[in-house]
């Protein structure tokens, strides 16, 4: 048995409980389950019941539909708890399995009495083995103190053979003490451990709802989702979503970093964050300062100024993608009109002296 919780535009909408094997999921009479859709009738897709578990097949060639943020194709088998996005519904999928009754355990059957017995006439009586313990042995004696009045024997000491034997102790070199460092074999030192290389984050995934088109340098005319809660841009592949300058040519000081910038997901929109680069980010040709937080707009042009060329890309919906040439109108500087009205005056009093 499956359960499908569906949202509509992030709010509680409805819930199918699904325990046959084949489901019409659309608007119309002859579906199973109805769902709102303006301007699309009949089945949008099938929810079939497979031995793997329940697969999701599409009727509507133009309908796009994600899984967990990511683009899936006509037939795809839902797991539990995945995400599948159509229109601006979100549905759930919750499977539910049957809880199997638990065996009733039995007590261990109790053993009989045994019953003794009866001893015949001719059987002896038993007579109980008592074991011998062992003597202990006697302790010996200790020696008593000779009475008084008794002779004492004589100790006589030999101070020539005392002597000799000093002598010839002092007369012997002592041991050799050998090295048992350098007798011993070297022990081969252990490799030196490999510096970690940093591994990729796991990020929160989210339901992609704007894209970054990429104007120019080396993803021109590619669009990158933004389906993550932190979308981060800067040169370090293993780490980045979107990497740019990979080849620094040379000069790392001149590079972008490996953290470069990230555009963050909120409830109030997209903020995008300078993280600390050395060459800085800028939105519609505003710098955005170290560590400052800036809020960005569809249309948003957002440059890095790389080395092997400056990259520009455009914030847009997803599935309203922009790749026109940028336009950045402003005031016009007065400073370069009377520039331009000295020179043009120069320019005619020289072609009039020319003439003349």
């Amino acid at each position: 048995m499956a359960k499908f919780i569906v949202l509509k535009n992030g709010m509680d909408y409805k819930v199918f409980n699904f325990e046959g094997n084949i489901a019409r999921v659309g608007s119309g009479s002859t579906v199973d389950f109805q769902l709102e859709t303006a301007g699309i009738e009949g089945d949008l897709f099938f929810i079939a019941r497979t031995p793997s578990g329940y697969e999701i097949e599409r009727r509507v060639r133009d309908l796009m539909f994600t899984i967990n943020g990511v683009a899936a194709g006509d037939r795809t088998l839902l797991n539990e708890g995945d995400k599948v996005g159509f229109l601006d519904y979100i549905m759930i999928v919750k499977y539910e399995q049957q809880e199997q009754p638990s065996p009733v355990s039995t007590p261990p059957p109790v053993p009989e009495p045994v019953a003794p017995k009866p001893i015949d006439q001719g059987t002896a009586p038993a007579v109980p083995i008592v074991e011998s313990k062992p003597e202990p042995t006697p302790t010996p004696e200790p020696p008593r103190p000779a009475p008084k009045g008794t002779a004492r024997e004589t100790m006589i000491i030999d101070s020539q053979s005392l002597a000799a034997q000093a002598q010839q102790a002092r007369s012997t070199p002592p041991p050799e003490s050998r090295d048992r460092s350098a007798a011993a074999p070297a022990r081969p030192e252990p490799p030196a451990a490999r510096p970690e290389q940093p591994k990729a984050s796991k990020k929160q995934k989210i339901t992609p709802v704007y894209t970054l088109c990429v104007l120019t340098g080396q993803h021109k005319g590619r669009a990158f989702e933004i389906d993550t809660q932190e979308f981060v841009i800067g040169r370090e592949r293993a780490l980045r979503d979107l990497v740019i300058d990979h080849d620094e040519h040379g000069q790392p000081e001149m590079a972008v970093s490996r953290e470069h910038c990230a555009i963050t997901s909120t409830d109030e929109g997209l903020y995008l964050t300078d993280k600390r680069s050395q060459l800085r980010t800028y939105i519609n040709r505003k710098i955005i300062e170290p560590g400052q937080r800036e809020f960005i707009a569809p249309e948003d042009i957002i440059s890095i100024p790389a080395p092997t060329g400056e990259v520009f890309a455009r914030l847009c919906f997803r599935g309203q993608e922009n790749f026109a040439p940028m336009s950045f109108s402003g005031p016009i500087n007065p400073r370069l009109i009377a520039i331009m009205a000295v020179v043009i005056v120069i320019l005619t009093i020289a072609l009039y002296l020319l003439l003349r």
